[in-house]
């Protein structure tokens, strides 16, 4: 069965639509992510150190961090770019027969937090708060709402690997017939809660992450949202994309830390590949998780280069976006899509730069195992592209996208 990547919307710090994330992919000047959000507990307002205290973060700055339902308005912009698309969809299906999938891991905890210091200052609740707001059904309910649909609709929170196991899903859900078209992908916003907890765990950089790095020393926390149409159909969008293969495990090797010989990412890798029915050599590109935290990039080079040695192309692009948490999943297969209908969209193709994200400006870890991590610009338009998402508790994801032939 074809699960039709029909058409997508996608929100990071690299901007607000299809053609800013492809521009960003063709190299960026200067970094996506920004300090002085205002989020981190070490500011300290008026000091000097305050600098150094406050994480780099991708902070999508199209939405004032005063904003309420921070997240709903996320998924507002993503939904705003499907809307030719949408429109088809609830003209060609039912509302009963149109399902929502939706990653996450924080919800609306921003607008928790603020309720909270709200009542602390002024003894009762704001007026406009509600609990539901961060309760991890919120996305999926809101788009349900949004749209006025009446089927299948639920969150998926498996921490970092949520939203690509949404796709997953998805597709799982036009499989057995119980729904003709899905909108499925994954929402995260800023909060307290995650930039403060992963400092706690010393999991956040000092700096701007380096994934793959000799240096690395953990991740920037960042925040968006991709939402794709999903169906059985391929004239419901213009896209000649599949979700071609998914893979998941769940090794629950520790609470954090990956299970250092790579099983179960690999198993992951595998299973996508065989729903895919491709060899590791028809993979172009594969969009690692790349944290950039020690264990997680010693875990999945070893990995990578078990199936693919090192032959494959292989980048993170954590260090553009941030790591989006529940929504990277979504988010990091959004930009394959994109990397992949560059063309058909319009993206005019700079001679001087590779349409694959790279790292550069800083050492690779030599000692990590042999894999190909892009350092240079090298001419390649994928048509086949791995994105892979490893999380908390060894729950693991992995989606391959392709182009196929009419």
């Amino acid at each position: 069965m074809s699960a039709w990547l029909n058409d997508l919307g996608i929100v990071s710090a690299l901007g607000t639509d299809k053609a800013q994330h492809l521009q960003a992919l063709y190299g960026l000047e200067t970094t996506p992510l920004t300090q002085g959000c205002g989020l981190h507990y070490g500011e300290k307002e008026g000091e000097q150190e305050a600098e150094q205290l406050d994480p780099y973060m991708g902070l999508v700055q199209a939405i004032p961090l005063t904003a309420k339902q921070r997240n709903n308005r996320l998924i507002d912009l993503a939904l705003q770019q499907l809307t030719p698309t949408l429109a088809r969809m609830q003209e060609r299906y039912s509302p009963a027969r149109i399902a929502v999938v939706v990653g996450t891991s924080t919800a609306d905890i921003y607008d928790g937090e603020r309720a909270r210091k709200h009542k602390a200052q002024s003894g009762s609740w704001p007026e406009d708060y509600h609990y539901h707001q961060q309760a991890l059904d919120a996305p999926a309910a809101y788009i349900k709402e949004k749209l006025g649909l009446e089927g299948i609709a639920y969150s998926i929170s498996t921490a970092c690997s949520s939203s690509a196991k949404a796709l997953s899903s998805a597709k799982g859900l036009l499989a057995a017939g119980l729904a003709d078209a899905v909108i499925c992908g994954g929402a995260d916003s800023l909060c307290q809660l995650t930039i403060n907890g992963f400092s706690a765990l010393a999991s956040t950089s000092s700096g701007l992450c380096q994934p793959f790095g000799a240096e690395r020393d953990g991740i920037n926390i960042g925040e968006g949202a991709a939402l794709f149409v999903m169906s059985r159909e391929r004239d419901l969008g213009e896209s000649s994309c599949a979700l071609l293969g998914s893979g998941a495990s769940s090794d629950a090797h520790h609470m954090s830390a990956p299970e250092p010989s790579g099983s179960g990412a690999i198993a992951a890798m595998r299973q996508a590949l065989a729903q895919a029915k491709l060899s590791p050599a028809e993979i172009d590109y594969i969009n690692a998780h790349g944290t950039a935290t020690p264990k997680n990039d010693e875990m999945e080079a070893k990995a990578i280069a078990e199936l693919f040695t090192d032959v494959v192309p292989v980048s993170s692009t954590k260090h553009l976006t941030g790591h989006t948490l529940g929504a990277a999943g979504a988010i990091e297969a959004g930009l394959c899509w994109l990397l992949i209908e560059q063309q058909r969209l319009g993206a005019q193709v700079p001679s001087s730069v590779t349409p694959l994200p790279w790292h550069t400006g800083y050492a690779l870890d030599a000692d990590l195992a042999p894999i190909q991590v892009l350092q240079q610009p090298i001419m390649k338009i994928p048509t086949i592209c791995m994105s892979n998402s490893f999380a908390f508790g060894g729950n693991n994801a992995s989606l391959i996208i392709g182009a196929v032939d009419a």
